[in-house]
């Protein structure tokens, strides 16, 4: 039996036939009790420090769920998730231009060249399967 199959038959029996969107919303449930029983074992302090840092990490969750969201519209709306996986991977590009923007991590000589080679196979790759 093919490993690919074996995984699938896996991710239903954990997902129990739950559609896509659901599954993340159990998902979600089930890394906030873990994590929530982690916090009372190991607790942490608090401080008002910190608050700037808890809600940049909700925003990362909001943007991750959206993400994710629109990966389930793209499923549903017909792509197949063999196209649909390599055009939502090129978030590294994303990554990469954010990070020269934002942080100013501008590559220099060879680093340079290898960041935009990578960028221009990813961006065939995501075109070749689509």
């Amino acid at each position: 039996m093919q490993k690919w199959l074996l995984f699938s038959l896996a991710a239903a029996l954990f997902w129990g036939g739950l559609e896509g969107s659901r599954a993340n919303l159990f998902v979600a449930f089930g890394i906030l009790a873990v994590m929530l029983i982690n916090d009372r074992l190991h607790p942490a302090p608090f401080s008002s420090q910190q608050v700037p840092a808890y809600a940049l990490a909700v925003a990362v969750g909001v943007v991750w769920a959206l993400g994710n969201i629109f990966a389930f519209l793209a499923v549903r709306a017909g792509g197949t998730m063999s196209q649909i996986v390599p055009i939502y991977n090129t978030n590294t590009l994303v990554a990469v231009f954010l990070c020269m923007l934002l942080f100013r991590e501008i590559p220099v000589g060879m680093d340079l060249y290898r960041v935009i080679a990578g960028a221009i196979l990813i961006t065939l790759g995501a075109i070749l399967v689509s």
